[in-house]
């Protein structure tokens, strides 16, 4: 799963690295993004893409009641329901610069950061979808897609987030069916090609969101005891 995330970069290395020609906010970094707050996302009609904001938290567009889902499952997002039409239609990459995730060692859940060695441009593989509320308020909301974890993340947890970079993101954003399949994208990322590292358990409470969130701490560090990472906001799958 992915419940936490870094976007750390400036706002021209992903405008430049994904090909956005249009921002619609100032990209500020954040080094603890949470489910339900609302988190740039990269979208393309008719060839032009844009840096727009939306919802962690997929709404299905037919949902009568809201029910977000902050990850959808690669394996299956394509004839689930609740994530089949934004497959087709509505595919957008969440820029990223890494992710946190939790593993459990000595009976205390531990938090990891994890990012690409090169700390080249990256995004998380996304849906997005647009449901209006019964009173009348339009809600612009997304997940992202996990893939079953490579190696590297075999250690820390069972699933990982689908990476892409500006040259599979294209692949990505592309609804026109002139590239090759999607599908083919929704692989775990190359293990050799990323890194990972404890942090401080005070990345499990949403206001702590700051440069001390990816401060490395060795293995053997007693870390200070901190609540377990909060119960899901949302739901995480269909």
């Amino acid at each position: 799963m992915c419940g936490r995330f870094t976007q750390t970069d400036s706002e021209d290395k992903v405008m430049s690295g994904f090909d956005v020609l249009q921002s619609e906010m100032i990209l500020e970094p954040r080094y603890n993004i949470c489910p339900s707050q609302r988190i740039p996302v990269i979208i393309q009609q008719n060839g032009f893409r844009t840096l727009e904001m939306r919802e962690w938290g997929l709404i299905p567009f037919w949902a009568k009641e809201p029910n977000p889902m902050i990850n959808a499952r690669a394996e299956t997002a394509e004839e689930k329901p609740s994530f089949r039409h934004a497959f087709r239609k509505r595919r957008c990459l969440i820029p990223a610069s890494g992710f946190y995730e939790w593993t459990k060692e000595g009976g205390q859940k531990l938090p990891y950061f994890i990012r690409l060695q090169n700390e080249s441009p990256m995004a998380f593989a996304g849906l997005w979808e647009e449901w209006l509320s019964p009173e009348g308020e339009t809600r612009r909301t997304c997940a992202i897609l996990t893939i079953a974890a490579n190696s590297l993340m075999q250690e820390i947890h069972h699933r990982m987030s689908v990476i892409l970079t500006p040259s599979s993101g294209a692949i990505w954003l592309d609804h026109s069916g002139t590239r090759s399949s999607p599908r083919k994208l929704l692989r775990p990322f190359p293990a050799d090609k990323m890194e990972a590292w404890r942090v401080s358990r005070k990345v499990s409470a949403p206001s702590f969101d700051n440069p001390d969130c990816l401060k490395k701490l060795d293995k053997a560090e007693t870390v200070e005891k901190k609540p377990d990472p909060p119960a899901a906001q949302a739901s995480l799958f269909d």
